[in-house]
């Protein structure tokens, strides 16, 4: 009788990591949701700081979400946004690199995943930004009309 007991008490142990990691608040990777996170997510407020408009905060709360590595996909989106506010501030050869570390994130990203039109659009974005017109614009379309314009919402840009 000791040993079901002991043997029940493990078995919640051991499940209740994994059932933490995926509630409120967490992206949810296997389902590969847009990813959003959850006002009771501890980087949320860096990631609507990081989307934001003023450069040297988002800077900052980009640097945030880049060291807090929720996911692949946030991480390089925060690279493709912080590269945007470097832009802004006339850090060229830093939004340079950023744009190239959103750029490759997003190339690894495809390989693993070839039909996730979430990296398909950041990469499409960050071809535009690199002087690609149009290939950026061609994996835009092919991201928009794949996801029936849902991948745009990750970027909170209107597809």
């Amino acid at each position: 009788m000791r040993l079901l007991a002991a043997l029940a008490i493990a078995a919640t142990l051991v499940a209740a990591p994994a059932a933490a990691q995926s509630g409120p608040g967490m992206s949810d990777p296997t389902t590969r949701s847009l990813g959003e996170l959850s006002q009771l997510s501890p980087t949320h407020r860096y990631w609507e700081i990081c989307r934001g408009d003023d450069a040297e905060a988002a800077v900052r709360a980009c640097g945030r979400m880049i060291g807090a590595r929720v996911s692949r996909m946030h991480t390089a989106t925060a690279h493709y946004f912080r590269s945007v506010a470097l832009k802004s501030l006339g850090q060229d050869d830093r939004a340079l690199r950023d744009l190239r570390r959103a750029y490759y994130s997003y190339v690894d990203l495809l390989s693993d995943e070839t039909d996730n039109t979430v990296a398909r659009y950041g990469r499409g974005l960050s071809l535009i930004r690199m002087g690609r017109e149009a290939e950026g614009q061609a994996e835009i379309e092919r991201a928009v009309t794949a996801s029936d314009g849902r991948a745009a919402e990750f970027f909170d840009i209107n597809g």
